[in-house]
């Protein structure tokens, strides 16, 4: 009875766990007071479904912490993120969201994609190279004939939170670089991905 509990007590752990990591940031120390208030909120990806919901999901998310956030499909007529924007056209930009009240924007796009393996795996990879056929053949049996693909992908992605402050030019405050590893499904894991970004700019006191 005692291992049936400590197993559901595990798997509600597992179950549980989010899909989003921080695994490294930068905070510009030479902005200590700065908190947002006013955010763009920029996804950058070619699939725009995603960008909507990645967008719609962080607004309502900072809203919740009484910041306030625009989606930026729905603030340009066109794509922001689009390949051709010139410095001037992004000077004017700017100008056009400081006169709007805008003291910051946030970017945020996947980088790269890669494969990881299991820890079991990982265990009978090592086992095949250090024991002889037979004795892990025979020891391993019931695992040796699951032919279960064991890795999984995981997603490296960057997100960024720049300052409109008056007489600096677009000034990086925080970078996060956050993995999504083993996405379930895009709702899930985007929502993941937003409270992960929440979070961090909560503990880096950059919200207001």
């Amino acid at each position: 009875m005692k291992k049936l509990l400590a197993l559901s007590f595990f798997v509600a752990l597992l179950s549980g766990c989010s899909s989003s990591r921080l695994v490294d940031e930068y905070v510009n120390s030479e902005n200590p007071n700065f908190q947002a208030n006013k955010v763009l909120v920029v996804g950058l990806t070619a699939d725009p479904v995603l960008q909507r919901q990645f967008e719609y999901s962080l607004q309502q998310a900072m809203e919740k912490e009484n910041v306030i956030a625009v989606k930026s499909v729905d603030y340009f007529e066109s794509t922001f993120s689009e390949n051709n924007q010139t410095e001037e056209n992004l000077k004017n930009i700017e100008n056009e969201l400081l006169n709007a009240g805008f003291d910051a924007v946030l970017f945020s796009k996947v980088t790269g994609q890669e494969s990881k393996v299991t820890i079991g795996q990982s265990y009978r990879n090592i086992a095949k190279s250090f024991e002889s056929f037979s004795d892990y053949y025979n020891e391993n049996r019931p695992v040796y004939g699951n032919e279960q693909i064991e890795d999984y992908p995981v997603y490296n992605t960057e997100t960024s939170l720049y300052c409109l402050c008056p007489g600096k030019d677009r000034d990086l405050i925080w970078r996060g670089k956050i993995d999504i590893v083993n996405p379930p499904g895009a709702a899930s894991t985007i929502r993941d991905y937003v409270k992960t970004i929440v979070q961090t700019l909560k503990r880096n006191n950059l919200l207001i």
